[in-house]
């Protein structure tokens, strides 16, 4: 992951996949990525994957669950479903005026701001990867997924006073 800003893109896509470093970081696997491609990707470490065909919000989740979430306006449904299933970490753009983001503070458990920005990997058919058009945060509901926060190494990480300890 880059320290440095270079090129940053916008894109109308809100297919833009997690860099393997980051896994790599973390060092867990997942039970569950509710937002993936189709028949995922395979560096995340996930046991099962719900594509949008699936409609991963409507779906049952369970055990620990990695959510890229699409970038869009369907944001704070996702970081509402996470934050009511209470066990998993979320990497989403550090917007932090944003009301969504606000309300995933008070319900998340840490939150890890990623030092850099990320390069993330764009869905088929799309340009050349570049550095995000923004910060990224890591979300962790639980504190199991606080913890392993804490030992990322991905940047600056605190405990949320309002986010679930169990």
């Amino acid at each position: 992951m880059p320290d440095a800003p270079q090129t940053y893109y916008r894109s109308k896509s809100v297919e833009w996949y997690t860099p393997p470093g980051v896994f790599k970081a973390l060092g867990i696997s997942f039970d569950l990525d509710p937002a993936a491609p189709p028949g995922g990707v395979p560096w995340v470490p996930a046991a099962r994957h719900f594509s949008r065909s699936d409609d991963g919000l409507s779906q049952q989740w369970q055990g620990r669950v990695w959510l890229n979430p699409p970038y869009g306006l369907g944001i704070s449904r996702w970081m509402g479903k996470l934050a009511a299933h209470g066990d998993g970490l979320a990497l989403v753009f550090a917007r932090t005026d944003m009301p969504w983001f606000q309300q995933a503070l008070d319900t998340a458990t840490a939150v890890c701001f990623i030092k850099g920005r990320l390069q993330f990997i764009p869905g088929e058919g799309q340009a050349a990867p570049r550095l995000a058009s923004a910060p990224s945060v890591l979300l962790a509901y639980g504190l199991p997924c606080a913890l392993v926060l804490a030992e990322s190494g991905l940047g600056r990480m605190c405990f949320t006073p309002k986010g679930k300890l169990a």
